[in-house]
């Protein structure tokens, strides 16, 4: 916001403008905006008094709002909430309504006196990551990738889990499944598909395979 014009300027722009000087000449002689001068001249034109009125600076005190309640309601109900969850569910709870930014809906509880919540999400289990090379193995898959030439291809990819480094990569077209199961025996898969289960004693190092085991 740029400085308020001081009061002995004022007084000197109305009682030059009062002796007829026109608006251009006074911007040359005070160096002011024109516009300036327009809105001094017209605003204290009959007026002795033309300090500033700092007191109707800034922005006027609103009447406290629904949003603004329900918002207090919600931090005070759930202490670990910040602004953007609360403003989520305000915008869930009412979607025709103009909900605040996040950043007015931290300074309301800010200047209400709740409590900072806390930052990030709570770890939900401890880091088992490898701490060495191939103390374990990360395997990777995807299928029915087409190419830019068009033929579908399918890859497999073993990655070091400490270090990152790409093993091995195999690239091999899809295979059909055989159709139907097992005959007399629903409860397997088809013949292509081996079932998952848990590795043999003797691997070492090695994570659970993924998948159901009866």
């Amino acid at each position: 916001m740029p400085c308020s014009t001081p009061v002995a300027i004022r007084r000197a722009v109305l009682r030059a403008a009062k002796n007829g000087a026109p608006v251009a000449v006074l911007a040359g002689r005070f160096h002011l905006p024109e516009r300036t001068l327009r809105h001094l001249i017209q605003r204290f034109a009959d007026q002795d008094d033309v300090t500033p009125a700092y007191q109707r600076c800034g922005r006027s005190a609103a009447a406290p709002s629904p949003i603004l309640e329900e918002t207090l309601q919600l931090r005070r109900a759930h202490p670990s909430w910040g602004g953007g969850l609360i403003r989520v569910m305000l915008q869930d709870e009412h979607p025709h309504k103009q909900i605040p930014c996040t950043r007015t809906l931290q300074r309301w509880l800010r200047r209400s006196g709740e409590a900072v919540a806390p930052p990030g999400r709570r770890p939900t289990s401890a880091n088992s990551r490898a701490r060495q090379p191939h103390e374990c193995w990360q395997v990777d898959a995807a299928e029915q990738k087409r190419l830019k030439s068009g033929p579908l291809i399918s890859w497999l990819r073993v990655v070091d889990e400490c270090s990152g480094a790409v093993l091995k990569t195999v690239v091999f077209p899809p295979r059909e499944l055989e159709s139907g199961t097992r005959p007399r025996n629903p409860t397997h898969p088809a013949g292509f598909v081996r079932p998952l289960g848990y590795a043999a004693t003797s691997a070492r190092g090695q994570r659970h395979a993924m998948g159901f085991v009866e």
